[in-house]
């Protein structure tokens, strides 16, 4: 038998948590009315409202996700200076059964995330395409790990948060169930100062 050690080196992290409770009735009451408002996207519709988290039915929505987007900077990023992490454009998506979430990623952003607010978590999930790229050579697979896959999907659920590195691709694939699939999505940029003054990499926001 051989004994060997297969490291991860230069992860993509995929950071996950979830709400301490149940969504309030204000909250849900909000972002059902929200749907009354939206636009077009490829493939399912958002809110014209791209600051959602500004609203203030959902101020403690915004207070968990600030919390976890520092978390992730506190345990992922480790900066050496004193900087921060905030939200910048925040917006809620509806999925239908039949419709979908085109691929795509976030430019301008550091991290982005997700929360849900309503899943079918048999049917609900968040695919991610691998961001190195498609792999020329590439034998049949017996069995898909994450080394040899060049997409991965989690199930969702109601309560789920996922944050990730903006330029990671990810998408929705034909929705399935009956339910109305609602998401909230958000971007994030630093605030401080990046990089060093002597070894002119610094760059202050």
């Amino acid at each position: 038998m051989i004994k060997a050690i297969i490291h991860n080196l230069f992860p993509t992290p995929i950071y996950t948590n979830n709400l301490d409770r149940g969504f309030t009735k204000q909250e849900l009451q909000f972002v059902d009315e929200q749907k009354k408002h939206c636009k077009p996207n490829t493939g399912n519709i958002n809110t014209k409202d791209n600051y959602i988290l500004k609203r203030k039915e959902l101020k403690n929505i915004k207070k968990f996700l600030d919390k976890c987007c520092k978390d992730y900077l506190d345990k992922i990023i480790c900066p050496k200076n004193n900087i921060k992490i905030y939200i910048t454009q925040s917006w809620l998506n509806y999925t239908e059964k039949n419709q979908f979430h085109h691929q795509h990623a976030h430019p301008n952003s550091v991290l982005s995330g997700v929360l849900y607010f309503d899943c079918d978590k048999k049917n609900d999930k968040i695919k991610f395409t691998n961001p190195r790229g498609y792999q020329q050579i590439k034998p049949q697979i017996n069995q898909y790990n994450i080394w040899n896959s060049d997409t991965w999907f989690f199930p969702v659920q109601t309560g789920n948060l996922f944050i990730f590195p903006s330029s990671t691709i990810h998408q929705v694939e034909t929705k399935k169930g009956d339910n109305t699939r609602i998401s909230l999505a958000f971007n994030t940029f630093y605030k401080g100062e990046i990089g060093s003054n002597s070894g002119l990499t610094e760059l202050i926001l």
